[in-house]
């Protein structure tokens, strides 16, 4: 006695009864996934930088405020023995830096601090031009203040 072996015929499968994923949807699902996630990385890496400069800002705003409050509180006559005109932080020849003790101690690495006199360092009153620049990610920031001085407050 034989055995018979059915033969089972193979129809094509209509599309919206098939299981599973075909590779190139997976490929392509992986590349939208990849893009956007580097897209995401790359907002956060500018957010990051952004809030360093913000913080470093910060800082720098409250080293010049700190300066101008040292000017107010200094006599008239002695502004530019304390405050050398155009001198980078307050340092003439090979003597110390003047504002290396900032309150707080939150100094910028490459920060310099210069003083500038409006117009000249004799006028009565004086414009001071408190001027911060530093250095950060290879770019150069700033801040400057201005507070004026007489020599008889009114």
């Amino acid at each position: 006695m034989k055995r018979s072996i059915g033969i089972h015929s193979h129809t094509a499968t209509p599309p919206s009864l098939r299981a599973g994923f075909t590779l190139v949807e997976l490929l392509f699902t992986i590349l939208i996934l990849v893009i956007s996630g580097l897209g995401i990385l790359g907002a956060y890496t500018s957010s990051f930088k952004l809030v360093r400069v913000a913080q470093q800002t910060n800082i720098a705003m409250n080293d010049v405020r700190d300066i101008i409050e040292r000017i107010k509180s200094t006599s008239f006559t002695q502004l530019t023995t304390n405050f050398p005109n155009g001198a980078a932080n307050g340092i003439v020849g090979t003597g110390a830096d003047k504002y290396g003790v900032i309150i707080g101690g939150y100094t910028l690495p490459t920060e310099q601090i210069t003083v500038t006199y409006q117009p000249n360092t004799t006028a009565d009153p004086v414009e001071l031009v408190v001027q911060l620049q530093w250095t950060s990610g290879g770019r150069t920031y700033q801040q400057s203040f201005s507070t004026i001085r007489a020599s008889k407050a009114s």
